[in-house]
């Protein structure tokens, strides 16, 4: 279970995302990956990526990322997540295609308000 923002990935500290400035925007963290590889119990590690498809194409794991952005119109917001799932997993940097757990909109809306007054 893992968020997205700051987390998978750099925001570039870009608001409302994150706060990381660290590395440039969008750039998946050093060692990130591999660790989600080792932590997923389902991966079979001795196996290639390709060797592990089911009938779909997809990989099943158990890698689940949370994100604060909300369901809306079409699956705008995730769409956004799941284009990166799939570029990584064509890679095969990513060893499977997760699931993503969207925020809700009103806690979306309160988080982006507060924010200036809050600054956290």
């Amino acid at each position: 279970l893992s968020d997205v923002d700051d987390t998978l990935y750099c925001s570039g500290g870009s608001f409302p995302a994150g706060c990381d400035r660290r590395f440039p925007k969008h750039m998946v963290y050093p060692g990130c990956l591999s660790l989600f590889r080792i932590l997923d119990a389902s991966a079979d590690h001795q196996k290639p990526l390709q060797d592990s498809l089911d009938l779909r194409g997809v990989v099943s794991c158990n890698l689940i990322f949370l994100s604060a952005r909300p369901h809306i119109y079409k699956d705008v917001a995730e769409g956004q997540s799941y284009r990166l799932f799939k570029h990584l997993v064509r890679e095969e940097r990513l060893h499977c295609s997760p699931t993503l757990i969207p925020g809700t909109l009103l806690q979306g809306l309160r988080a982006m308000v507060t924010y200036p007054f809050l600054r956290t």
